[in-house]
């Protein structure tokens, strides 16, 4: 993030590379705004290439070939989840027999060596013990996912282990490391909430990764607790309404108002005499949504799928709550110009659709000031607008959440309002002091995908799956 690419104005900008450009800001977002026909990133996307060969070898795995089913090759398994080694893959692998045996009713998976379980010698038994207890486990769980390779994910995904050092950086050619005797605790809810899958197959990344955004939005449903989405309802009582609410009488003359059923209760008199009764009042009831001010880092170091991945799950879960008709969500792309920013209003599951339809998950900036956005979106709230939006949230003054790499360059000593932040893979302590004396809370994703929340009335805490 804190260094410039190319020129400095590469594809997303209209540099040389971009035969045109616009100085009228799309309607399509950034996306639009500055994408050209040029060479980009993503037209490279009718060309594939994958490590080692579709032919692979699965004469080592200890479950069985089934006839009916086609093994997933390394490349198909690694376009859905990152598995560096060979081991990982193996793993994967089986893991999709078992669940397609789960599929078709099948107990009897493991190859012929290891057949007769019972009568194997000890060692050999030892050798796939830990394998055959996982694995048996499977037949009697709810495993997430529509096909077997994406069912063999999402276990693979929750096995992994965060027992590393806070903050160790993973290494491209890493294995994992794998707890096979942890527990398959999937949220059913969570893996088959409606909001959430169809916003799933609205984005590229989110579909060829669907598993790995579902495991970490158990994570994110956690954290985005401490970023509550409420709905606030008040109530006025008036003359007449075409809505009623209950409540104890408050005065003699709302007699006319209360459940005449009440008048055969044998102590009616004195309930009538106490005011002890219930009555139906008329009332003007509105509802007072909650909106959200989300700023997303757009500069070059966000541009890696590990960090991509996090945004699309951050997103979603706050999207969900837009389609359930209890938020709305005010969304700009960020580098260090404030003319820059460029609001999408998303306020119905139809804005979400369109916002998938041009988000854009390759950033590829220069540098940010995180410090220079935040005084200036509060200053374009305070003169009754938002930038190039005709909105008016003086009186509410929304919330804002930052999503960033934790790289960026500050330059302030204060922020106006509250304000919250999710920082990927880095991390600023400069950006938990300044949100934390907001009243807003910061989040540090580690490279070890480990999650900690810092605030001042908790301290640091770590969060868990």
């Amino acid at each position: 993030m804190a260094k410039y690419w190319d020129d400095g104005y590469d594809d997303y900008y209209g540099s040389r590379y971009a035969p045109t450009y616009t100085t009228k800001k799309s309607k399509g977002g950034w996306k639009d705004k500055y994408g050209g026909n040029g060479w980009s990133k993503s037209g490279w996307g009718s060309f594939t290439w994958s490590y080692g060969s579709d032919t692979d070898n699965n004469d080592d795995l200890v479950v069985k070939d089934p006839v009916t089913y086609i093994t997933p090759t390394t490349s198909e398994i690694r376009k859905k989840v990152r598995a560096p080694k060979q081991t990982s893959i193996d793993t994967i692998k089986e893991l999709a027999r078992v669940c397609y045996f789960k599929m078709i009713d099948e107990k009897d998976y493991l190859v012929e060596q290891y057949a007769d379980y019972d009568n194997l010698p000890d060692e050999e038994k030892g050798a796939i013990s830990t394998k055959k207890e996982l694995y048996d486990s499977i037949f009697d769980q709810y495993i997430p996912g529509f096909s077997p390779l994406d069912q063999a994910v999402s276990i693979y995904l929750k096995l992994q282990s965060t027992d590393k050092e806070k903050g160790d950086p993973r290494d491209d050619d890493e294995d994992e490391d794998l707890d096979m005797k942890k527990g398959l605790d999937f949220d059913r809810n969570l893996y088959s909430d409606p909001n959430i899958n169809e916003q799933l197959e609205l984005n590229e990344l989110s579909k060829d990764r669907k598993m790995e955004i579902m495991n970490h939005l158990s994570l994110v449903g956690q954290f985005g607790s401490e970023f509550k989405v409420e709905k606030e309802i008040s109530e006025k009582i008036v003359a007449n309404s075409d809505q009623y609410t209950t409540m104890i009488m408050r005065d003699y003359s709302q007699i006319h108002m209360m459940n005449l059923m009440q008048k055969v209760y044998p102590n009616f008199r004195s309930k009538f005499l106490t005011k002890d009764l219930v009555v139906n009042v008329p009332v003007d009831r509105k509802e007072q949504i909650q909106k959200i001010i989300i700023i997303l880092d757009y500069s070059g170091s966000m541009g890696y799928d590990d960090k991509q991945i996090w945004v699309n799950a951050i997103l979603i879960d706050r999207f969900k709550y837009v389609m359930r008709g209890e938020a709305e969500v005010f969304f700009s792309y960020f580098v260090e110009n404030t003319e820059d920013l460029d609001f999408q209003h998303i306020k119905n599951r139809e804005d979400v659709i369109a916002f998938w339809q041009t988000f854009s998950n390759d950033p590829n900036g220069g540098m940010t000031e995180v410090g220079d956005m935040i005084e200036y979106i509060s200053n374009e709230i305070e003169s009754g607008k938002l930038c190039n939006l005709d909105v008016n949230l003086s009186e509410e003054k929304p919330e804002i959440l930052i999503i960033n790499d934790g790289q960026d360059s500050i330059h302030t000593d204060k922020f106006p309002y509250k304000v919250n932040a999710v920082s990927l893979m880095e991390f600023s302590d400069e950006l938990k002091d300044l949100c934390n004396a907001t009243g807003g809370k910061q989040i540090e994703i580690t490279n070890d995908l480990r999650v900690f929340t810092y605030s001042t009335e908790a301290g640091k805490q770590e969060l868990k799956s």
